[in-house]
């Protein structure tokens, strides 16, 4: 999710008109979904000991496929190429904890619903005494490339944005200095804590950041199928159960 923002622009900026999707006929003829995610959001998606993805995306992809009556092959590939990926027809699902803006939904087909519910924050080294972006006095934030946190920083014109591929690089950067702050999800700061980062939250909640599962576009059997499969994941309590395992609450219902 780092490196530079011309990447994403690029991966938008493809045609998706002139590519032939596979539908749910065809992956049904296939017998495996091909779902991506960035391998990299941890606890939503991350290498397994055994060279596997797990986490929460990871298990709520291996359900869909379940309940589609095919094999799941979860791909890893880097966040910022996934959009293109899925535009090419290299993927039939994205479960990559994607925020829904003006230029993906120009790219990609969106869920009706966001499978959860988020929000961006600051999060900065423990000992640190910065309580917002503007504490932090123009000093390095680091985010994953291609996302909307990328986005936030450079549409509030903050001057120092440095972009890595994923979470785990992130706090690396942070514990050596390399970066003063990063902005992530409050869930994914909040579970790194737990698990030991040295980090603590910095302000209010910044935006909210309500994540969607998406497709490429013309796939409408693909799309109907894959929201019924999430909607009686919903009703029989399996998507809140995943959620409570790796994300430690049940964030797939909107906050009051």
């Amino acid at each position: 999710m780092f490196k530079s923002a011309s990447l994403f622009l690029a991966a938008l900026s493809l045609s998706a008109a002139s590519v032939a999707h596979a539908d749910l006929a065809d992956v049904k003829k296939r017998g495996e979904l091909r779902v991506v995610m960035s391998g990299e959001y941890p606890p939503f998606s991350l290498p397994a000991p055994d060279g596997s993805l797990t986490g929460f995306d990871a298990d709520v992809a291996r359900e869909i496929g379940k309940r589609l009556g095919v094999k799941v092959r979860l791909i890893k590939a880097e966040f910022s190429s996934i959009i293109a990926g899925l535009q090419s027809g290299q993927f039939d699902l994205a479960v990559a904890s994607q925020s829904k803006t003006p230029e993906r939904e120009r790219a990609v087909d969106f869920l009706s619903k966001p499978y959860y519910y988020d929000g961006f924050q600051l999060f900065v080294p423990a000992n640190s005494a910065a309580k917002n972006l503007a504490g932090l006095g123009g000093k390095p934030v680091a985010v994953a490339q291609g996302t909307v946190f990328e986005k936030f920083l450079r549409d509030q014109k903050y001057p120092n944005v440095v972009t890595y591929s994923g979470e785990p690089e992130i706090y690396l950067a942070l514990a050596s200095g390399r970066a003063a702050g990063m902005i992530t999800t409050r869930t994914v700061g909040s579970v790194a804590i737990k698990n030991g980062q040295k980090l603590k939250a910095a302000g209010p909640v910044l935006q909210q950041d309500n994540p969607y599962i998406t497709l490429g576009k013309n796939q409408p059997q693909l799309k109907a199928a894959v929201e019924k499969a999430l909607a009686q994941m919903r009703v029989d309590g399996t998507l809140k159960q995943l959620s409570v395992k790796y994300l430690g609450s049940n964030i797939t219902v909107p906050t009051r």
